[in-house]
């Protein structure tokens, strides 16, 4: 796979980070950067350690590393960027999820992020995630051309799945100490993270300032690149250009 790199897009006082998933790259998170860029925001994709170059690269990585590298674009957006909103796709969700559990900004972003193993819905497939984890994800891609331009690792490590889990269980019990507002997208007909992990993610985040659960209907797991983008794009920057929040009920 062809190196992929972070991206910065310039703009106004408003910055939004964007947080990719496992084994992927900031790649399935530019069209929403540059949605967001074009509406004058300040746009940060930061590439997590191990991803965007070789699956051998996983080896070694551990979750907090995935965490600092998230924490240290995080501080560099908020020293360029008064107001500064983090979104995480998949396992990047995880992470936001920790940056909001522990730093101050204006809110988060959640889209089809693991949360809970939910082991009925994994446990025959556990093996073949990480054999063939980009076969996996574009087989749950609707639409066909998202599909063919998705680019991922073609597996990943035992390791790096171990430390995805080291994540969800290091994660989970700070949730319910986030105040900040949050969104949540999840994908209905998501095959890679169980769709029951929104209304358990939605539960658990009693304290937020104001939350809403956003069902996706016609994307698989890769929703910000699927068929429901459009909507998503629009809905995240509703969320980003209000600072009351008032579209979202609590």
């Amino acid at each position: 796979m062809r190196e992929v790199k972070p991206f910065y897009l310039p703009g106004g006082d408003t910055g939004v980070l964007l947080l990719h998933g496992f084994t992927g790259t900031p790649a399935e998170m530019l069209p929403l950067g540059e949605y967001l860029a074009g509406r004058g925001f300040t746009v940060s994709g930061a590439r997590l350690p191990g991803h965007g170059t070789s699956p051998s690269h996983l080896r070694g990585i551990t979750y907090r590393h995935w965490i600092d590298s998230a924490r240290s674009a995080l501080l560099d957006l908020q020293k360029n960027c008064a107001r500064v909103y983090v979104a995480g796709f998949s396992m990047g969700g995880t992470i936001a999820l920790h940056l909001a559990a522990n730093h101050d900004f204006m809110g988060l972003i959640v889209i089809c992020a693991p949360v809970k193993i939910y082991i009925n819905f994994y446990l025959m497939r556990l093996l073949n995630l990480l054999r063939n984890f980009k076969q996996e994800v574009q087989q749950n891609i609707k639409d066909p051309a998202a599909r063919k331009n998705h680019i991922a690792y073609d597996s990943a490590p035992p390791s790096a799945g171990l430390q995805l889990y080291r994540l969800l269980r290091a994660v989970g019990p700070e949730i319910p100490g986030i105040s900040m507002p949050v969104l949540i997208f999840q994908s209905t007909g998501d095959g890679i993270v169980a769709p029951e992990n929104a209304n358990f993610l939605y539960n658990r985040l009693a304290k937020a300032a104001a939350r809403d659960l956003v069902w996706l209907k016609n994307s698989g797991h890769m929703a910000t690149l699927d068929y429901d983008r459009e909507m998503l794009f629009d809905l995240i920057n509703q969320f980003v250009s209000r600072d009351n929040n008032h579209i979202f009920k609590k």
